[in-house]
């Protein structure tokens, strides 16, 4: 029956495609293969590195071999070796700490006394070389100590470390198979923090001065603490990415009471006496923004309406307790403007900001902090502006620059975005950045680059990248969507793809590609779809399903296989991804995995995987590589052993930059 379905489904593709079927059945070719790759692809080490060996080394051999690999790497080499400054926190006694890179292969954890003032380095340069990354970083009120959380090679198994005031530091909390993340301070001896071994997530209580771990609640799924406050800790259980709920546990007995109904809730913060601040779409109707509510735990489950932003927010807000009041960014779009207010909605001043992006350093951080004094601190950029640490005080208008990243005399002022919006196939307006070479004319023969975003609900932003400014001295037109999905827009549009609403969203992704030819900016021959993560599981599907749209695609880190996703690697969200993409082993999520339209495949594809990724399963990446190679496409496969979901040092991200690169440029130029 499994058969008959794939057959009759690949004929139908095939028609719409326009393709000739042929009589020997192309999906039992593919099964065929799937079958003899999964006796090994991710169980037989000897065969998987020979695999990864031979497959790194051909496609080195075609890259370098290019006459784009010289000055793509050294141009590259000197833009992304360009400074990071990001996530500021400010203690309570004024000093502040931020993550920049400026020794050594990736970001490190300083601080400095005064704005502007002399870097001093607090983690060692030495984690470099034992592959450990900072993933998030936290820092007590009191300003004794700093947790700093790392990771092996991008793993996501993050560790904690505690660092003094004076430089020493100690690890606290190192499991190789357990991830630890979102740690909740109770006092200056105790944190909560979740323990997370990939099938199960627990809560739990750790004290510096006995060292002792205490389980305080567990439940099935994702979940995680926010805030404490007289004896109860705040969570947030996560149902789907557009579905969540508000629940508190008692930290003595570890019961749980559900403080919301199920909806969508960013979060929440204990105010001064004890009631909670959230973020929520329940007081909306479907196509308003989310707004802000107050809610007494005495009462549960009722909402009192706060604050209406009337404009959608990041996801997070801070909780200034001491002054009953909130923080938030506005998100317009794509770029940030920061926003106060009192807990009678009664908004505050705060500074103006130019034009640009507030946003975090990693995937664990939200780039903006409050210390119990007031003083908000967030990171910056602009395509323009490189990354910078500012801070200031609640109610006041004044900024202080912290830190800055030097751009090594590079002049980045030339880079334009503007903001574009483009019909999809069913006449949706869908919002695009746009970056293009000053000279360019729309005479149809411009090379261009599509670009997708990961998520599926997150935005592409105009930050500062310096990727863009080496594709723009190519003269290359880059593109990046905002498709249904995307956060954002508002809570309606970023639930837009769920379930089979997702074929449309891929129909949003393709018609940015026709946008480029219909305006008279590129054609087929000369554009190129890019994406990772969930861009890249895009990519994937585009390349399948509309091969005569674009010349060439480069899927890093993507999915292929929507089942063989959600079965391996971390499964503790697995029920919310399969409210996004349907109940695992359904025709839904079969159709939804471009694996199955591999024959399909006509232009040539770059895959890419990360050993070490706990986002997306290399051995997801690895198959669907071995596969197309096996069909005879023209498939090239990378996959670095040193990495997660994405590079992680300078050198890493230069090469994983240039291979991309080149491969497109070798396509479209």
């Amino acid at each position: 029956m499994r058969g008959e379905r794939l057959l009759t489904m690949t004929l139908t593709l095939l028609l719409v495609a326009g393709l000739t079927y042929s009589p020997i059945s192309a999906q039992d070719r593919v099964e065929e293969i799937l079958a003899e790759a999964d006796t090994w692809i991710i169980s037989d080490t000897t065969q998987i590195f020979s695999f990864i060996d031979d497959c790194n080394a051909e496609a080195l051999k075609m890259l370098k071999a290019s006459p784009h690999w010289e000055s793509t790497y050294d141009d590259l080499s000197f833009l992304m070796s360009i400074d990071f400054v990001g996530d500021p926190q400010m203690d309570n006694t004024g000093r502040m700490y931020y993550l920049m890179r400026i020794t050594g292969q990736t970001m490190a954890l300083f601080y400095s006394d005064e704005p502007m003032g002399f870097p001093h380095q607090l983690t060692p340069n030495n984690w470099d070389d034992a592959g450990l990354h900072i993933g998030y970083y936290v820092v007590h009120p009191s300003g004794n100590y700093v947790l700093v959380a790392t990771h092996l090679h991008g793993n996501e198994n993050y560790d904690i470390y505690k660092f003094n005031r004076d430089g020493s530091f100690k690890p606290l909390l190192v499991e190789s198979n357990i991830q630890f993340r979102q740690p909740v301070f109770k006092n200056e001896d105790e944190f909560f923090l979740i323990s997370n071994d990939r099938t199960t997530q627990t809560l739990v209580k750790y004290t510096l001065s006995t060292g002792r771990v205490d389980t305080i609640y567990t439940e099935p799924g994702w979940f995680g603490p926010g805030d404490y406050f007289d004896g109860k800790v705040l969570c947030t259980r996560w149902l789907s990415f557009s579905e969540s709920q508000l629940f508190i546990v008692d930290a003595s007995t570890g019961k749980a009471k559900d403080l919301t109904k199920k909806g969508l809730y960013y979060g929440g913060f204990f105010t001064g006496d004890g009631r909670v601040v959230t973020q929520t779409s329940s007081l909306s109707d479907a196509e308003e923004f989310l707004k802000f509510a107050l809610i007494d735990p005495q009462k549960p489950k009722k909402l009192k309406l706060l604050y209406d932003p009337k404009m959608d927010t990041d996801e997070g807000f801070l909780a200034v307790r001491k002054a009953d009041a909130v923080v938030a960014l506005l998100n317009k779009d794509g770029y940030s403007q920061l926003l106060a207010f009192d807990l009678e909605g009664k908004q505050i001043k705060t500074p103006r900001q130019e034009i640009g992006v507030i946003i975090g350093a990693t995937p664990a951080s939200i780039g903006y902090f409050a210390n119990d004094a007031g003083d908000i601190s967030y990171g910056f950029s602009s395509p323009n502006t490189s990354p910078s640490a500012y801070s200031f005080r609640l109610g006041t208008e004044r900024l202080k620059n912290w830190a800055s990243a030097s751009t090594f005399g590079f002049d980045f002022s030339n880079i334009k975005v503007q903001l574009v919006h483009y019909p999809s196939k069913d006449g949706t307006m869908i919002p695009a950045f746009l970056y293009v070479p000053g000279a360019t004319k729309k005479n149809g023969q411009n090379p261009a680059v599509v670009v997708y975003h990961g998520g599926p609900p997150a935005q592409s932003r105009p930050y500062f990248q310096r990727n863009i400014a080496f594709a723009l001295s190519r003269g290359l037109v880059m593109m990046f969507p905002n498709v249904r999905g995307s956060t954002g827009y508002g809570p309606a549009w970023e639930a837009a793809d769920n379930l089979d609403r997702r074929f449309r969203a891929l129909e949003d992704d393709i018609a940015a590609v026709d946008y480029l030819v219909n305006e008279g900016w590129s054609n087929p021959d000369k554009i190129a779809i890019w994406g990772a993560s969930y861009g890249g599981y895009t990519v994937n599907y585009l390349a399948a399903r509309w091969p005569e749209k674009f010349a060439c695609a480069v899927s890093e880190v993507g999915v292929a296989d929507v089942d063989y996703e959600l079965t391996h690697g971390d499964i503790t969200f697995k029920a919310g991804w399969e409210k996004e993409y349907g109940p695992v082993g359904s025709e839904l999520t079969h159709q939804l995995s471009p694996i199955f339209m591999s024959e399909m495949i006509k232009r040539p594809i770059f895959i890419t995987a990360g050993f070490y990724d706990p986002r997306v399963f290399a051995g997801g990446p690895r198959r669907y590589g071995y596969l197309l190679k096996k069909l005879g496409k023209d498939v090239m496969y990378y996959e670095e052993v040193e990495t997660g979901h994405g590079a992680g040092t300078t050198s890493q991200i230069v090469e994983q930059y240039t291979r991309s690169y080149v491969f497109i440029l070798d396509h479209i130029m």
